[in-house]
């Protein structure tokens, strides 16, 4: 075999036998992949999908040094389920959840909240999560405080 090479020039050029070495390599690669424990079967997964799993949560979260807000405002702008809520007065801390379900292509394309403080007042906040994650906040101070916070889809970064 080693003439059959040499007359080839194979053996005499150093790239040549790079190249046959790294084609050996690569077919002794190839075959089939077996199974090395044959009696092992694979086991169905028991895990169970909590309806919550097929939904975004959207949490609002209104504070302050008052126990009282005025003006809430809550949009939540979801392409199926779109939800709102309005109150010219509310006890605060005030939470909501609301539920987007995933069952379109970009489920959820904004969330728009806003409150205003009332008169015993110095600061009022709003807070925006996406299932737990803040995704929106806002703060104001002053006579006529207002917090706004709103969180826009947008494709790309941001």
């Amino acid at each position: 075999m080693n003439r059959g090479l040499q007359s080839l020039g194979i053996l005499k050029n150093p790239w040549m036998l790079a190249v046959l070495a790294g084609v050996v390599i690569l077919l002794s690669a190839c075959g089939t992949a077996t199974d090395p424990i044959p009696e092992k079967k694979a086991e169905e997964s028991t895990a169970t999908v909590e309806p919550e799993a097929d939904a975004i949560l959207v949490e609002v979260l209104i504070e302050s040094d008052s126990d009282a807000a005025l003006n809430l405002e809550v949009e939540v702008n979801a392409r199926d389920h779109p939800q709102s809520v309005y109150f010219d007065s509310i006890q605060l801390p005030y939470r909501e959840e609301f539920a987007v379900p995933k069952d379109t292509f970009i489920p959820l394309t904004s969330t728009r909240v806003q409150a205003e403080k009332d008169a015993d007042a110095t600061w009022i906040s709003c807070t925006i999560l996406y299932d737990g994650e803040v995704v929106a906040t806002h703060k104001s101070r002053g006579d006529i405080a207002k917090s706004v916070c709103e969180k826009k889809f947008r494709l790309g970064p941001g």
